[in-house]
């Protein structure tokens, strides 16, 4: 099963207008929250079984495979 790709942009957009919109923030400090907020769901999302560096939408999870041909991920070699 392929994760859902992880699309920044659009987290970005989603939380900066919540705040500004619903919690009446302004648009400097609700740029820092979704700034961390963003940075915190890339680390969550990038591969460590292998150290690669993919995000995890690269992987697919049941088969353990990793759909970058130049992967040197350990944690998926026998998937492969």
């Amino acid at each position: 099963m392929l994760e859902r790709q992880f699309r920044p942009d659009l987290l970005y957009t989603r939380i900066v207008r919540h705040y500004m919109d619903k919690k009446g923030y302004s648009k400097e400090r609700a740029n820092g929250i979704a700034q961390a907020v963003v940075q915190r769901e890339a680390q969550r999302r990038t591969c460590r079984a292998g150290g690669c560096g993919h995000l995890a939408h690269d992987h697919i999870r049941n088969s353990g495979a990793c759909l970058s041909p130049d992967c040197a991920c350990a944690g998926f070699e026998a998937g492969r």
